[in-house]
């Protein structure tokens, strides 16, 4: 488990990487257009990055889409929605949202 810090002038307040990872799922849960993995998958565990650097946070999702959907606006809208979600559930800033496509879920006829 990874740790995550953030100080200021009233402590330490301290994130375990599991948690930040379930806001940034619950804000992908969000989205339209991202398909969810399986609950508890080694897909679902790995999907999600985040990391800290002094005091940004940077967090590489990589998705799985539905086959209708225009990539750039859903992937305009997770970066929006996972970047506002950490930042007023955590107050940490975050720098850099980067969201890999590597899958494409069609429709079964």
């Amino acid at each position: 488990m990874k740790v995550i810090n953030r100080f200021d002038k009233s402590g330490r307040l301290v994130y375990s990487s599991e948690i930040l990872r379930d806001i940034v799922d619950c804000a992908l849960n969000e989205v339209d257009g991202v398909v969810k993995y399986t609950e508890n998958s080694k897909q679902a565990r790995d999907s999600i990055k985040v990391e800290q650097i002094a005091d940004e946070m940077y967090v590489d999702v990589y998705v799985k889409l539905r086959y209708n959907v225009e990539v750039s606006d859903v992937a305009s809208n997770i970066q929006n929605t996972v970047k506002n979600t950490i930042e007023s559930m955590t107050e940490f800033k975050v720098k850099d949202v980067n969201v890999h496509v590597i899958d494409v879920e069609f429709e079964e006829n």
